[in-house]
């Protein structure tokens, strides 16, 4: 049955997306009302009904987001990747188990995380990062050997040893997501119930892009050997209790383009990973140096498994990998 908001909320987004003055990579979608638009308005009056202000908040961000160029694209996804993954913790953790969800709070700073579930035992701080990678891919993606982690003195071996220098990892980016992270969720009081804080990183199936420079044992930005020092140090991000890696960057990509992949349930949809036959689960890397550990039931409720537990190598910490083709 439809939200008893959904129509007005269609015709606001309609209004908001379809009418605008530019194209919009969604115009499609809401022109025909899909199944991916349906999902989306509903979506958009849950969140409005948990957080009121959020939903339309949130369809002014993404109706604002006109134009064809990559990076409009890449916006959009990961504005709806934000939207997946609070979808998932909205479905995990309901209301009336005594869960709040608050949409870009704020408390000592302005700084704010994507949103923030206050429960009866805890609350947990949530930050969303999807980052472009078309330019990496399109530069990187015909080169036959990659380092996936920054370890001294290998990038000379690969090149010495294969004569053409490798595709260097991308750890820079997952650095700035952790710095960011931390920012957001320092500025956050303690309160009367422990406060976690989880980034979670929506990648492509190379997953181990954003594995390996996490949790690579010999430089891992949340290990003691951190490439990351200052005076000497691994530098610390005390406020992210951890990282959770998914492809759902892929998986939105492939369902916006109407090619869903099978363990969706519909194109907003986190998926499923412990039947057969579905893709690798989402990868948990924990912080060394996190002042408290991410608790089970929030690891489970994303399916993901820790870091190293993997079966496929793509979603595993790497050093590098040279591609056969």
């Amino acid at each position: 049955m439809a939200h008893k908001n959904f129509q007005s909320m269609r015709k606001d987004i309609d209004t908001a997306i379809v009418e605008g003055a530019d194209r919009h990579f969604l115009d499609f979608h809401f022109a025909s009302h899909n199944e991916f638009a349906q999902e989306f308005i509903e979506l958009i009056c849950v969140l409005e009904d948990l957080c009121p202000g959020a939903g339309c908040a949130t369809v002014k961000k993404i109706s604002s987001l006109r134009g064809t160029d990559r990076a409009t694209y890449d916006q959009i996804v990961q504005a709806l990747c934000e939207l997946v993954v609070g979808k998932r913790f909205i479905e995990a953790f309901p209301t009336d188990e005594g869960f709040k969800l608050n949409w870009e709070p704020t408390d000592m700073g302005k700084a704010n995380p994507e949103f923030m579930l206050e429960g009866p035992k805890w609350r947990v701080l949530v930050e969303v990062k999807c980052p472009s990678l078309h330019e990496y891919e399109t530069k990187n993606r015909a080169t036959a050997n990659q380092l996936a982690a920054r370890l001294p003195g290998v990038k000379d071996v690969i090149s010495g040893l294969y004569g053409a220098d490798p595709a260097l990892p991308l750890d820079n980016k997952l650095k700035d997501f952790l710095v960011s992270a931390e920012r957001k969720f320092s500025s956050f009081r303690e309160v009367s119930v422990p406060t976690y804080g989880l980034l979670v990183v929506c990648w492509t199936e190379r997953m181990f892009e954003a594995v390996s420079p996490l949790s690579n044992e010999g430089c891992g930005l949340l290990t003691s050997a951190s490439f990351y020092r200052k005076e000497e140090k691994a530098v610390p991000f005390t406020h992210v209790s951890g990282v959770i890696t998914t492809q759902q960057q892929f998986f939105l990509q492939r369902a916006l383009a109407g090619y869903r992949p099978s363990h969706l349930v519909s194109d907003l949809d986190y998926g499923s990973y412990w039947k057969p036959n579905t893709p690798v689960n989402p990868v948990f890397s924990p912080n060394e140096f996190s002042k408290r550990q991410l608790p089970q039931e929030i690891i489970d409720a994303l399916e993901a498994v820790m870091v190293g537990e993997s079966l496929d190598p793509i979603a595993s910490p790497m050093d590098f990998v040279t591609w056969l083709r």
